[in-house]
């Protein structure tokens, strides 16, 4: 939707639920885990985040809303994957399209990084909800 605000923020990463005081800032390239400062700018980063502290340290920033956290899948749902894996699918070469199949799967399953991944967003308060997290009984995730 063009005409909703850009949010000032989007947190995406593995959720702890709680507060967690173990360090977890790692890196990974090509799904193998690397020193974080190894070829730096090629690999993803990533730690695990408390959004229940993250949220509760939004609230007291005067004008900041947080919103959500929702499951990876869910966010990715409704931001299109759907019609973009049937974009690439549709495209890619026969011998490509297993491959496509898996990383559609890898980032939406459940059992991958579907549910186990959380989207949260920050915006103004005086902005509408980002559509992505309006609230919809089943999409709100628990941590």
């Amino acid at each position: 939707r063009s005409s909703d605000p850009v949010p000032e923020a989007v947190v995406s990463t593995q959720s702890t639920g709680d507060s967690t005081s173990e360090l977890t800032f790692r890196a990974f390239r090509d799904h193998q885990q690397v020193s974080p400062l190894e070829d730096l700018g090629l690999c993803d980063l990533t730690a695990d985040v408390s959004f229940k502290d993250l949220r509760r340290a939004a609230s007291k920033v005067n004008g900041v809303t947080a919103h959500g956290p929702v499951t990876q899948s869910s966010f990715l749902t409704l931001m299109g994957i759907g019609e973009r894996f049937r974009q690439l699918y549709s495209v890619v070469p026969e011998d490509r399209q297993d491959a496509v199949i898996h990383a559609h799967n890898f980032l939406c399953s459940p059992e991958e990084m579907g549910d186990r991944f959380k989207v949260l967003c920050l915006t103004r308060s005086s902005d509408p909800v980002p559509f992505c997290f309006e609230s919809t009984p089943g999409k709100q995730a628990t941590s």
